[in-house]
């Protein structure tokens, strides 16, 4: 019996076969196995570019109300042999899944042109999207200091070379509007199908994050289904259900752009990039995105910060 099988039928109490039945009708099953995964892949990648890693407790003991405020990712990581006893606190994501077909949005020429037409448009006019990004933040400040008398409202950060939550370029992609309406209506109706963009064989494959997690505010008590800034330093995504590789891009959560409605809170969901058929299949990570971790602390030099050691999970994982 192997080592598998022996673990399934102790854990489980049932064999491969149902083991495995149980896993393709059980979405979420799979997103935790592939969690799970994304985090052994993420630990090695960074022990292998000079790091010392250590493991954050998913579920301290005493539940969530336990989590520290200053550990609420996956790893602490410093520089191997560092005397500082500083850390960057590192949270592992993968993609959302279902980006292209949910809501049958992208399933029809119509609906991916006006989709691209708007994502090239935002492409094309970065400082209209930051002023309504900057709109939307006045709007909700005004509002929130006509309840709160005397108390600040936390600043407007975003990056006019980077604003909002939309990091893929293709700008230069189609000649115009109207070569864009021609390309979409070439494309064969099958790579418009659920099917198809589940293979990521449709007509484009969208790159999103997937971070939905309810935060309140600490300074302005707004809640949100997104994470606070404050959470984590960085955030390493693992691209593998678009590209079929275990590889990651990182940002820091202080330089991307966070919701314009709160600016303690992130975009629960951000586009790294997107890939189009026969036209742009070759990912291009653009700022506040970085393929090398290293290249991300050098750019936008992380605060690190005091382990809390309440949070550590001492498990032993054998090395990959």
């Amino acid at each position: 019996m192997s080592d598998l099988t022996e673990y399934i039928k102790n854990r489980f109490g049932v064999g491969e076969d149902i083991f495995l039945q149980a896993i393709k009708i059980s979405p979420s099953s799979r997103g935790y196995i592939m969690g799970a995964i994304s985090e052994l892949f993420l630990a090695d990648y960074l022990k292998k570019k000079g790091f010392e890693v250590l493991r954050i407790k998913e579920k301290p003991k005493g539940g969530n109300n336990a989590k520290s405020s200053e550990a609420r990712g996956d790893f602490y990581i410093r520089p191997a042999g560092s005397k500082d006893d500083k850390w960057l606190v590192i949270e592992s994501k993968g993609l959302k899944s279902n980006s292209e077909f949910r809501g049958d949005k992208l399933n029809s020429p119509d609906k991916l042109f006006r989709f691209l037409k708007a994502i090239v448009s935002l492409n094309k006019n970065k400082t209209r999207t930051y002023d309504n990004g900057l709109r939307s933040y006045k709007r909700i400040k005004a509002f929130w200091q006509s309840k709160n008398r005397g108390k600040s409202f936390p600043k407007f950060n975003w990056n006019k070379g980077f604003p909002g939550p939309i990091a893929s370029d293709l700008s230069k992609i189609w000649s115009s509007e109207n070569d864009l309406k021609k390309w979409v209506n070439s494309l064969p109706v099958e790579l418009f199908t659920e099917a198809a963009y589940r293979k990521v064989e449709g007509a484009i494959a969208i790159l999103e994050t997937h971070q939905p997690s309810t935060r309140v505010a600490p300074i302005t008590g707004l809640k949100q289904a997104a994470p606070l800034v404050s959470d984590f330093n960085i955030m390493a995504v693992d691209l593998f259900l678009r590209t079929g590789k275990h590889e990651f891009v990182f940002m820091n959560s202080t330089e991307i752009s966070h919701s314009p409605t709160s600016p303690e809170h992130l975009y629960q969901n951000y586009i790294i990039d997107i890939l189009v058929k026969d036209k742009k299949e070759a990912l291009v990570i653009n700022r506040p995105w970085y393929r090398d971790i290293a290249d991300c602390i050098k750019t936008t030099s992380p605060q690190y910060r005091l382990i809390d050691k309440s949070q550590l999970d001492n498990r032993e994982v054998e090395p990959m």
